[in-house]
């Protein structure tokens, strides 16, 4: 729950692993944006050329918990429709 995994371009997956790295999700129009910071835990090659990597939440407050806890749930009932 308290993570994130993403798919990008980037020539060595063994640089990456133990980076720190800020995500963004922006709002639309009125909507807040949020930033969450996280440490790149592992990092492997796709099939293509792409790094999917997997990022842990680090130092996030209650309301950042509370945010990924909201989302964590949203993209459960998105993924199983």
């Amino acid at each position: 729950m308290l993570g994130l995994g993403i798919t990008f371009d980037h020539p060595n997956p063994f640089e990456l692993a133990g980076r720190l790295v800020s995500v963004n999700l922006p709002g639309d129009g009125s909507c807040v944006n949020v930033r969450l910071e996280g440490q790149i835990k592992n990092a492997s090659p796709t099939m293509g050329r792409d790094i999917r990597v997997g990022i842990e939440f680090i130092r996030l407050s209650e309301t950042e918990q509370a945010i990924t806890a909201v989302l964590s749930v949203m993209s459960d009932v998105l993924v199983a429709t």
